[in-house]
């Protein structure tokens, strides 16, 4: 009986020292995934941003506002191409989440609006407390020539948000008013 008993405890004790370990695994991991924000104040530096499209251009990157909880980045873009952008879609990811900014001339079906003409330069602000890591992207773009270039999920997200903004503005949507 006593051998029984010395056993059981072995076995408890070896049990409990692995649930310990998948606990402190899991503690740790945790922490490890807590995401990175700029604290805006604090940059002294803009951060490195990308395109990822094809005839956009990121021409210069600055930082304005600095030193104060207001600091942003411009960013200025360059449409090489001959036709105007008509979406955009600027992200920045770590460690599996994203944030950004989108703009869409595409919303209101009957009054496009051009974001980007053909040949020209525009700058976009983008403030610091809602870029998540480095570098950022210029991820995705939709011409006025119908063509989409760049990341597909963001492509996605211009598509789906139209879609939903769309639906929302339609009077059926909201029991016949606007």
């Amino acid at each position: 009986m006593k051998i029984h008993w010395n056993k059981s405890l072995v076995v408890l004790v070896i049990l409990l020292c692995i649930a310990s370990v998948i606990g402190a695994v899991a503690y740790s991991n945790t922490f490890q995934k807590k995401l990175t924000y700029y604290n805006p104040a604090s940059v002294t530096e803009a951060p490195l941003v990308i395109s990822q499209v094809q005839g956009l251009q990121i021409t210069e990157v600055r930082l304005v506002n600095q030193g104060t909880a207001w600091a942003a980045i411009e960013i200025d873009v360059t449409n090489n191409r001959d036709s105007a952008v008509m979406s955009i879609d600027f992200i920045a990811k770590n460690k599996g989440s994203s944030g950004g900014i989108a703009m869409d001339g595409l919303l209101e079906e009957h009054n496009p609006r051009i974001i980007i003409p053909p040949h020209s330069l525009k700058t976009f602000t983008w403030h610091l407390g809602e870029i998540i890591g480095e570098p950022a992207f210029l991820a995705a773009a939709i011409f006025a020539d119908g063509k989409e270039e760049g990341d597909q999920s963001s492509l996605d997200g211009l598509r789906n948000r139209r879609a939903a903004r769309r639906f929302e503005n339609k009077p059926e949507a909201n029991g016949g008013q606007r």
